[in-house]
């Protein structure tokens, strides 16, 4: 379905009719945006058979608690590589995962349905040139994205479109599903869109937003311009503070007890207090690039960006507790009970203990996306080697290739 559909006809009368017609069903679709029927819009928060978004919460943490290492070096089955020729290259660079079928956007501006291995259940067309680069926010009966021409919910069963809105200009990053709303970025600030219709509750100006993350109604915002604002808290169409003394943030911030952790270009990262934007403790790493860090088990796995390593540093005091050879690492690590898996893009995969004991390295599966942990499946989107560059997989010891 294309959404941008506009287009009027009138056979056998005039042109001034047919341009009224045009007027008439323009009018029609800002005035009627939609609904989501009875569809419920829950979101999804048992992590035993799901992902639902990116950084599993609307903090971010990146952690699964419900969900578990895997024992020994698993093997790989590959979900997008189907031989079809249609693009699967994945845009957002993640995926949203509920029981055994697979969500996310496409380089080629498609937001598509998969269930492993390689059954592809629907796909809607998001009409953007630049692809669906966010990772969709998952309620148990609809599928919400954001893209660069806007937000739009889908049915979650066949991808009817369900609302959309774009009246926010460029989106940046994921949509961030909590109860009450669904939080985007766009028109220089941050939009508080209803659930239901898509119409816009409350918005609230901040300084270049790039990235999100939601807690107990507070959004919290990323800035990549340097000199007008590194990191802002808003709720209710409101400002709380802003920290404009921050350098350029790129990554997606997260929330964690009473501190919300960002990271800057050259690869510092600060703790700071929720409530007014104060440093609680920072840490310099070796190596710069923005990275979005995990928090599980009372610690933040922080990875390495182009540096040399990954390091685990008490969440309370900041603190150093071990670090882990990883080369550059970019992407956001993932939490289970257990422990955490570092995907890297030329040191392959670890799957590492909350003390630092890793327990398995794979090599080869070299990963450079966005992971979900869902169940005994690890879905991860290979960089090269011998696995399709782009491709999702699912890594599981009960796989026989």
């Amino acid at each position: 379905m294309d959404r941008r559909q506009l287009l009027c006809s009138a056979v056998g009368t005039s042109v001034a009719a047919a341009l009224a017609g045009c007027v008439s069903s323009v009018e029609d679709r800002l005035s009627d945006p939609g609904s989501i029927g009875d569809r419920d819009p829950a979101p999804l928060t048992g992590g035993t058979t799901t992902w639902p978004g990116e950084g599993f919460d609307g903090a971010n943490t990146g952690f699964n608690p419900d969900a578990e290492l895997l024992e020994v070096e698993p093997s790989a089955a590959p979900i997008t590589r189907d031989g079809s020729g249609i693009d699967t290259t994945l845009g957002g660079g993640g995926v949203a995962v509920v029981d055994d079928r697979c969500y996310f956007g496409t380089g080629s501006g498609d937001v598509v349905c998969q269930t492993a291995p390689g059954e592809r259940r629907w796909e809607y067309e998001a009409d953007t040139a630049a692809g669906v680069r966010s990772i969709p926010s998952l309620a148990r009966d609809v599928v919400y994205v954001s893209s660069d021409n806007g937000t739009y919910a889908l049915d979650a069963e066949d991808g009817e479109e369900l609302w959309t809105n774009d009246d926010a200009f460029v989106r940046y990053g994921s949509s961030v599903l909590t109860t009450d709303h669904l939080y985007a970025i766009g028109g220089g600030g941050v939009v508080a869109l209803d659930v239901e219709t898509g119409v816009r509750d409350w918005s609230a100006d901040a300084p270049h937003p790039h990235a999100l993350a939601v807690a107990d109604g507070t959004a919290y915002t990323a800035s990549s311009v340097s000199d007008d604002g590194g990191v802002a808290a808003l709720a209710d169409g409101e400002e709380l503070w802003t920290r404009d003394d921050l350098d350029d943030h790129r990554a997606p911030p997260v929330i964690a007890d009473d501190v919300v952790l960002v990271c800057d270009g050259d690869g510092r990262l600060e703790a700071l207090d929720r409530e007014g934007g104060s440093t609680v403790w920072s840490y310099d790493r070796r190596g710069d690039g923005s990275a979005t860090p995990t928090v599980a088990h009372g610690q933040v796995y922080f990875p390495s960006g182009n540096g040399p390593r990954t390091v685990c540093l008490d969440l309370e005091s900041g603190e150093e507790l071990w670090d882990l050879s990883t080369d550059l690492s970019r992407s956001q690590p993932v939490a289970t009970a257990d422990g955490v898996y570092v995907g890297t893009p030329n040191e392959g995969l670890f799957a590492v203990e909350p003390d630092g004991t890793v327990r398995w390295h794979d090599e080869e599966l070299r990963v450079d996306g966005g992971m979900a942990a869902v169940g005994d499946t690890l879905y991860a989107i290979a960089f090269g080697g011998p696995f399709g560059s782009g491709d999702l997989y699912a890594l599981t010891t009960a796989n026989e290739g």
